[in-house]
């Protein structure tokens, strides 16, 4: 009898006590060198060999053999079972996702804009499962197995790191032909509300016409000294003067902005904020904004949006949910606040830097 025959009966889950008689003593044999003598009891030798090293470690072998047998079992069975759902199944969820998932998307009709506010409805940045699983039933109207959730989070995780951040959706949607938007920068509107805008045919047209003119102006110099010495002299209208400074570009960080502002290529942006220094920051808040594109121990913080060190930099600063509670409860727009920050990211479509802050204090 070979010491394979009794690796079933050791895992009927009795252990040594399913053995009979002759299979300890063959057991014994096999790996101790010797029978037990036939005048000691059963229970006394099934407490010796249990005590062996070498039978405790055959034991745990074949313990593991067999739980690694039956895992690769479920796992073929499940592969099987997988594989006839996909060949056989008339559900119109399975036969698109096997088809192909980009497809798919296309077919629903939805923009790219449309798509990253399906699938991240919670706007933090980042794709779970949750919102993959109920955007599929939305389009569906079925609840779709794991594996099928498995397989769309494998395709949307470029990076394969196990979070499907919202930068992931729009490089593969872009990948497989969706239109992306553009993002432009925001211009600055100087007109008053209902003033006339000059098209460029009209102040080409201007423009001739008043080259075309050989009439000088003429200013009568005296009248307007007396203009100014009347509105001196008003003592019902008081004077406003308004000083305007030149805005000056001399902290680290500002410096660096300018850079990345000159900058052509991505590539040179992310040198140039390789190299830069964390400084002492003032930023005067126009806005409050979720932490979004980060799975950093920044995502679930708070941006602020403002005016960096009196201008001219616009910039968004990004700080840890450790700050949540400050900026909720004690910071609004138009506030002041100081803060050491280094640099983080450049939106080359905005014009606008990133930091990244780790301390945050009000100034009023």
């Amino acid at each position: 009898m070979s010491i394979e025959h009794l690796e079933s009966k050791i895992l009927s889950g009795n252990g040594l006590n399913s053995l009979s008689d002759n299979e300890l003593y063959e057991l014994a044999i096999h790996f101790v060198g010797d029978a037990p003598p036939s005048n000691i009891p059963r229970e006394t030798i099934i407490n010796i060999l249990s005590e062996q090293s070498s039978i405790k470690d055959w034991q745990d072998n074949v313990k593991a053999k067999a739980a690694k047998i039956a895992t690769e079992r479920i796992s073929q069975t499940v592969q099987n079972v997988q594989s006839k759902v996909e060949e056989k199944s008339d559900d119109p969820m399975v036969v698109m996702i096997k088809d192909r998932f980009g497809k798919w998307l296309q077919e629903s009709g939805y923009s790219v804009q449309e798509l990253t506010i399906k699938l991240d409805a919670n706007s933090d940045g980042v794709i779970s499962i949750e919102e993959i699983s109920d955007f599929i039933v939305e389009l569906t109207g079925s609840q779709p197995p794991g594996w099928v959730l498995t397989h769309i989070s494998s395709i949307l995780d470029g990076n394969n790191d196990g979070v499907i951040m919202v930068s992931e959706l729009w490089e593969y949607l872009e990948e497989i032909g969706f239109t992306m938007p553009v993002i432009e920068e925001p211009k600055i509107e100087t007109l008053e509300e209902n003033q006339p805008v000059i098209n460029e045919e009209e102040m080409d047209d201007f423009e001739k016409e008043f080259e075309n003119d050989s009439t000088e102006l003429e200013i009568d110099e005296e009248v307007v000294e007396q203009e100014i010495i009347e509105v001196e002299d008003s003592p019902s209208e008081p004077i406003i003067e308004e000083v305007i400074e030149d805005v000056s570009i001399s902290t680290t960080i500002e410096i660096t902005i300018e850079m990345l502002g000159n900058s052509r290529l991505h590539s040179d942006a992310n040198k140039i904020i390789a190299n830069s220094k964390s400084g002492n920051c003032n930023l005067k808040v126009e806005r409050i904004e979720q932490n979004l594109m980060v799975s950093d121990s920044y995502r679930g913080g708070k941006t602020l949006v403002g005016v960096l060190d009196g201008g001219p930099f616009s910039v968004s600063v990004l700080f840890e949910p450790e700050f949540n509670d400050l900026i909720e409860q004690k910071i609004s727009k138009n506030n002041t606040v100081s803060f050491v920050a280094s640099l983080y990211e450049w939106s080359s479509g905005l014009r606008r830097a990133k930091l990244k802050g780790n301390s945050l204090t009000l100034k009023d």
